[in-house]
């Protein structure tokens, strides 16, 4: 990785030599190698490696932003020209910052050389894995889409202020799309997916079984009935439902934008006090964990909402800079964009119940194990169709449901919640409970 530090250095010398006041390079090379399943067959299944750099210059407060799609130092100085021609066009902007360096964590476990070395003959037997699994278990059971995915790097970052960093990382993921098919009734639609940071972490079998028992239970649906009641979402509906809007708010430049739900709220209960929503871009094993963000910042363990209460909102170094602030290291991107904001391992605390317990609980309501729908980040509202519920009454799941609908608002939907389960569920890089929601609009016919 030194190698990859040096041609950093060496154009940001370039992008002061040629006048910039402040110059920062990110660079990255990587390998993907990837298996695409569709219509119960192996689709495509490809390596592409990759490399690029990106510069980011400020001249006279000036931002100027320009990438290329390979690390070959004949096309530095034309990289350093463009920045700083897009800088001189540019607005003035007395908050535009490159990041000093701050103490760095140093993470174990990011690298699997098995994954680096692991050919793409093996990914298409995994594959295979993950498709017989499926539809072994019942042939009624139809795989729409799917795959697995190894994808495996380096990144470094070197900016004028004295900031130099560099990471290796790795990394498998698979997951599982479809239905099942029983003479000319179709089931709901089942997602299912698992990821890790190592080879021998990854669950195959144990995938593909969950994807199968769910689209398989989702058969004989009915409706249900029309009410208002409680919704109990499962970690994937409620990724898929309640925490787009909630990443949306607590985003600094949304709230800066005026664009956030939560604006002026921090130090406020904005949720149920069961609900304690931690960002952890350091956790052992997580998919998004990394020593340090797009800036070369330092990422951390912290919680945005602690028992109800929004406790900050997520920074970069430009949006901390508005106001006086230090960045949580939530800059996002990579060598092709200018840094964003993002959440890393996003955990919602456990509760203290079984999913079943909270079934249990519940007098009437709905099983969301899937949610097709729109949710509005600025407002909050959501309206969709369940895939894969079931009608609960009197504590129990009655029957799978179709021709069901939710609505209400996302923002009134965490400040109602009734329970948690203790279990936490992967999606993505969120880890996720079942959430028990009262107040939900529920409309079946």
């Amino acid at each position: 990785m030194a190698e990859l530090v040096n041609k950093l250095e060496e154009l940001v010398r370039c992008a002061l030599a040629k006048g910039a006041d402040q110059a920062e390079a990110f660079g990255q090379r990587f390998e993907g190698r990837e298996v695409w399943l569709e219509n119960n067959r192996i689709k495509t299944a490809k390596s592409h490696p990759g490399e690029g750099i990106g510069l980011r210059v400020i001249k006279n407060k000036r931002l100027g932003f320009a990438s290329d799609n390979n690390l070959d130092e004949a096309n530095f100085e034309e990289l350093c020209t463009k920045a700083l021609a897009l800088a001189s066009a540019n607005l003035t902007d007395r908050f535009q910052i490159i990041p000093e360096p701050r103490k760095l964590s140093a993470l174990k476990g990011l690298y699997d050389p098995r994954l680096v070395e692991l050919p793409l003959k093996e990914v298409i037997a995994m594959a295979k894995r993950l498709l017989k699994a499926a539809k072994d278990y019942d042939r009624r059971v139809t795989v729409d889409s799917g795959g697995v995915f190894v994808n495996t790097g380096e990144k470094a970052i070197y900016n004028s202020q004295g900031l130099a960093a560099s990471e290796q990382g790795s990394s498998i993921t698979a997951m599982i799309i479809g239905m099942a098919r029983e003479a000319d009734e179709v089931s709901a639609f089942d997602f299912q997916f698992d990821g890790s940071l190592r080879l021998t972490d990854i669950k195959i079998e144990p995938l593909a079984r969950r994807f199968a028992q769910n689209v398989i239970r989702s058969l004989g649906a009915k409706p249900a009935r029309s009410f208002t009641g409680t919704v109990l979402f499962s970690p994937h509906a409620a990724a898929e439902t309640l925490l787009f809007p909630v990443t949306f708010a607590i985003n600094a430049n949304n709230v800066q934008k005026g664009m956030s739900k939560l604006a002026g709220k921090t130090g406020k209960r904005i949720a149920s006090t069961k609900l304690t929503i931690l960002d952890d871009g350091l956790l052992k094993d997580g998919i998004a964990s990394s020593a340090f963000d797009r800036e070369g910042q330092p990422h951390q363990t912290i919680k945005i909402v602690n028992k109800g209460k929004l406790t900050t909102y997520l920074y970069n170094s430009y949006t901390a800079n508005r106001e006086g602030r230090a960045s949580t290291g939530h800059a996002a991107g990579d060598y092709s964009s200018l840094p964003g904001i993002s959440t890393t391992n996003l955990i919602l605390k456990p509760g203290d119940a079984t999913k079943s317990e909270l079934v249990g609980s519940i007098r009437e309501g709905i099983l969301l194990t899937r949610f097709s729908g729109n949710s509005n980040p600025i407002s909050g509202d959501f309206s969709g169709t369940v895939k894969g519920g079931f009608y609960i009454k009197n504590g129990k799941l009655s029957h799978p449901v179709t021709n069901t609908m939710i609505a209400g608002n996302v923002f009134d939907a965490i400040g109602n919640i009734s329970g948690i389960s203790k279990k936490l569920t992967k999606v993505y890089s969120y880890l996720l409970p079942y959430l028990a929601v009262e107040g939900i609009s529920i409309t079946s016919g």
